[in-house]
């Protein structure tokens, strides 16, 4: 079976997300991997240089926000590690998240999907369908029974 030292769970805060972390930290406990959860960031369009630009305080404080809420959850994942909790900006999801895995070196990314279909795939596309075709190590994909088709019935 393959060793992994080092898991990334790109978090969102939804309960996709919050299924990935769960897996993500039995697998990190199997192991004694390090977990390191990632946020990213997409700065909405108007806050490109140019055609006008959000108030830097507001910027700032989304981030603190999120690193808070972010820190929160992994001071809560009961593992013998520290769980490490990182934030990055960028206007490519997956791109940043298979970029991150490079740079810590991940050899596993562990994230959730939301299992879109038909018109809301088509529009909205997938950020794990597009890290699954370029990351630099394997990924599971996992959904939680929240938000499904079945859970809504």
């Amino acid at each position: 079976m393959r060793e992994y030292r080092t898991i990334l769970v790109p978090y969102d805060f939804s309960g996709h997300a919050r299924a990935a972390l769960e897996a993500a930290r039995d697998l990190a406990q199997r192991f004694d991997a390090a977990l390191h959860l990632l946020h990213v960031i997409q700065p909405p369009m108007y806050a490109i240089p140019g055609v006008a630009e959000l108030p830097s305080t507001a910027l700032v404080d989304l981030h603190d926000g999120i690193r808070a809420s972010l820190e929160e959850i992994a001071g809560k994942v009961e593992l013998p590690r520290r769980v490490e909790a990182h934030i990055v900006e960028a206007m490519n999801i997956a791109s940043a998240i298979n970029q991150y895995a490079e740079h810590i070196k991940a050899d596993l990314i562990v994230m959730g999907t939301h299992g879109r279909t038909g018109l809301a795939h088509a529009f909205m596309g997938s950020v794990t369908e597009r890290t699954l075709r370029s990351a630099p190590c394997p990924v599971l994909t996992l959904r939680s029974a929240e938000g499904t088709e079945e859970s809504r019935k």
